[in-house]
């Protein structure tokens, strides 16, 4: 029977056994800050974030379409002055389309404000 190399054994195992914890003790990478040519020292620009919802605007309504189910979302439209003017909890697991009637709103700047989990996005649109 062949003798084990035991300083050599040992460190294959030490190698082997310390491999899965390399993915474990692993953390976020940011990108690079040159990805940008006006980006200040220190900041670093995020990967491109797909957005659920694709949102458009007519004479008569604003219509929201979700691409796929996000949860409960939470639609508000505010006047110029910050004042709620509509408010609604959109189930996106019961329905994927909403609509906001414009009709009666006075004209203006208005802000659209939708959150969904921990996405919180905001739109101005002119009426």
């Amino acid at each position: 029977m062949k003798k084990l190399n035991l300083p050599l054994f040992s460190i294959l195992m030490l190698l082997l056994c310390s491999l899965p914890f390399q993915t474990i003790m692993s953390g976020n990478v940011p990108l690079k800050p040159d990805m940008d040519p006006n980006a200040t020292k220190g900041t670093y620009q995020r990967a491109p974030v797909s957005i659920a919802l694709d949102v458009t605007q007519n004479e008569t309504n604003i219509t929201l379409n979700f691409l796929y189910p996000a949860g409960v979302a939470q639609v508000t439209l505010e006047n110029e002055n910050g004042d709620v003017v509509y408010q609604e909890a959109v189930n996106t697991y019961s329905t994927l389309d909403a609509a906001i009637d414009t009709q009666n709103l006075d004209g203006g700047v208005y802000t659209l404000k939708i959150s969904y989990g921990s996405t919180n996005l905001v739109g101005e649109f002119e009426l």
